[in-house]
């Protein structure tokens, strides 16, 4: 039993004995509006600040159906919800309820190399390769104003053109690597977002990022589903990259611009707001300034705006034009992981091929239980099972890929959706980097991943902890179905900004 003391009240979160199917749930009260869904265990325990916060949320009036806490729930003190968290409104978007980063997310591409190809020689030279090609230290514009055009609104489908990859990859993408509608106007989508930020996003294009973000090279260490794995075109001892990536900049400005977000710095706002107040005041009806200025100007932490209105339209073209971009950015750290793979190993070398690109930051119209319905996910990914496949998808049988990544210092693993995730409004964590890290313990003459930084230095070497709070977290998932493992990854080499993800 965790006690969670709110209010100078004590509620009690129990594991054994809760409302549904052993789920733990937190019935509304002190103006709650639904309940709390918690997945969680004893030793995943969330805090009473983490679940304070939760029960703030559930106070919005505008929220339809429960706040969705999944395993790895924890509470980044700079931001507005909660990590882990899935939320669901029938009219409005609450731009507080994600990241500010849209299309923040991950990738898995499998290659024909196998685990004895992958010695240090090799890995220093493929990661020297990646980190010249890939470094945030660029500067210089790598698209074209026609280029970054066609990428705010095609999203995938003009990085595959660009950069000569397999025309079937976005099918191995969610929202087949576009987040705009068909029926979007380009003149509309290109007005939602400053000129500044697609200069800005010309720069920043075929980066990783800082922060958390990677690319890990990972070899198939266990197969827990064989016939999944098979499907996938995955073996014992072959090597996939795992890489987490978003919109650069320009989404992090984009999720900034219609909204006053907590993440910032005060020198940050001082230049987002030079940009964003004249911008602000001049688009749009000169009627609606009142409006503009209520959602998006004042400091407020969870301001709802009305989908169908002019300011929520606009806000929305904004974030799934900064989302095509993240899709286009991870499709061009895949081609640079083509070249770079061709370059250490020869020309012969296969291609990479994506096995999964999916957002874990997204604001999205979905069909859930049979209601249609913003889905708000922070640091949470879309879990779509066989049954709500669509029968031309290559996994119109398993149910799409869920990655659930652990650290560099432990393995990471591959699953497939399970048809419980109808209960989490269609999502899964992100990761578990947390509670593999505070679960983790140091093994005695264990595996170590080579870490790599854009410096390029000698690689250090970081000897891995044990599995407990990765599979932890799988284990939850599991008991609900709401994913079952496909296969374990063990990390070989990782390549990060200096000082991120332990």
């Amino acid at each position: 039993m965790v006690e969670n003391p709110q209010r100078g009240q004590n509620h009690y979160l129990t594991f054994n004995d809760s409302a549904e199917n052993g789920l733990p749930e937190i019935a509304p009260h002190h103006g709650m509006k639904v309940p709390l869904r918690v997945y969680a265990s004893q030793s995943l325990a969330p805090s009473a600040e983490t679940i304070a916060a939760l029960e703030q949320i559930a106070a919005l009036e505008v929220l339809s159906g429960p706040v969705v806490a999944l395993p790895d729930l924890h509470h980044k003190p700079l931001l507005e919800c909660p990590s882990s968290v899935a939320t669901a409104t029938r009219e409005h978007i609450v731009l507080g309820l994600s990241s500010p980063s849209p299309n923040c997310g991950m990738a898995l591409a499998r290659t024909a190399l196998r685990a004895g190809d992958a010695g240090d020689a090799a890995l220093d030279a493929l990661v020297s390769q990646l980190a010249r090609r890939l470094s945030p230290e660029r500067r210089t514009p790598l698209l074209s104003s026609e280029e970054m055009t066609d990428i705010l609104l095609r999203g995938a489908g003009a990085a595959v053109d660009r950069y000569g990859l397999e025309p079937s990859t976005p099918d191995y993408m969610d929202q087949r690597g576009n987040a705009l509608p068909a029926s979007a106007d380009a003149g509309a989508v290109l007005e939602a977002l400053p000129h500044l930020l697609r200069e800005v996003g010309s720069r920043d294009f075929e980066q990783i990022g800082r922060g958390n973000h990677f690319l890990e090279l990972q070899v198939v260490d266990e197969i827990h589903d064989e016939a999944v794995a098979r499907a996938w075109g995955l073996s014992k001892s072959q090597i996939v990259v795992m890489y987490h990536a978003d919109s650069g900049r320009l989404g992090a400005f984009a999720g900034r611009l219609y909204a006053h977000r907590r993440k910032n710095t005060w020198r940050g706002r001082a230049i987002e707001w030079r940009v964003k107040l004249p911008f602000l005041l001049r688009t749009g009806k000169l009627e609606r300034v009142w409006q503009r200025i209520n959602y998006h100007l004042l400091p407020r932490a969870l301001t709802p705006i009305p989908a169908e209105s002019e300011e929520g339209r606009r806000v929305m073209l904004a974030l799934q034009a900064g989302s095509n971009y993240a899709y286009a950015n991870r499709l061009a750290v895949l081609a640079a992981l083509r070249d770079a793979l061709r370059t250490v190993w020869g020309q012969g070398c296969a291609a990479p091929s994506l096995l999964w690109d999916a957002p874990h930051n997204s604001i999205r119209w979905e069909s859930i239980a049979g209601q249609e319905l913003w889905v708000h996910r922070h640091n949470a990914a879309r879990v779509v099972p066989p049954s709500q496949m669509p029968g031309d998808s290559p996994f119109a049988r398993t149910g799409h890929p869920v990655l659930l990544p652990g650290t560099e210092r432990t393995s990471s693993y591959l699953c497939a959706a399970g048809e419980g995730a109808a209960r989490t409004l269609h999502s899964a964590d992100h990761g578990a980097g947390r509670a593999a890290l505070q679960l983790g313990r140091p093994l005695e003459n264990g595996p170590a991943t080579r870490l790599y930084t854009y410096e390029r230095g000698p690689a250090e070497m970081r000897p891995h902890l044990s599995d407990d709070g990765l599979e932890e977290v799988l284990e939850v998932l599991h008991t609900h179905d709401i994913v079952h493992p496909v296969a374990r990854l063990r990390p070989l080499a990782v390549l990060k900004s200096r000082g991120a993800r332990q």
